[in-house]
């Protein structure tokens, strides 16, 4: 499977800068994920065909509570926008 092209936005790029080089490298690795299949993420109700949006939760470390959240933009033949990075203290995608 061939990777989908992914930007970044302004407000994911700024967000970028602010993360530690930790959570630089888990945002590294979860884009990867998003770039094989864009869908993996959880699906954010209400947008418009084509464009889905996204949000892709990935835990810090293995036994961590602490994740980073990344909200992206999928649209078929064109590619993912990455909307925004964030720390997030609770959540984690199963």
């Amino acid at each position: 499977m061939s990777e989908v092209p992914l930007e970044e936005a302004e407000p994911a790029r700024k967000a970028y800068g602010d993360l530690t080089e930790g959570e630089r490298e888990v945002v590294r690795e979860a884009l990867t994920v998003i770039a094989r299949d864009p869908a993996v993420g959880r699906e954010i109700p209400g947008w418009r065909p084509p464009s889905v949006e996204y949000t892709y939760t990935t835990p810090l470390a293995r036994d961590s509570a602490e994740a980073i959240t990344v909200v992206y933009t999928h649209t078929p033949g064109l590619g993912v926008t990455v909307v925004y990075y964030f720390r997030d203290p609770q959540v984690i995608d199963p």
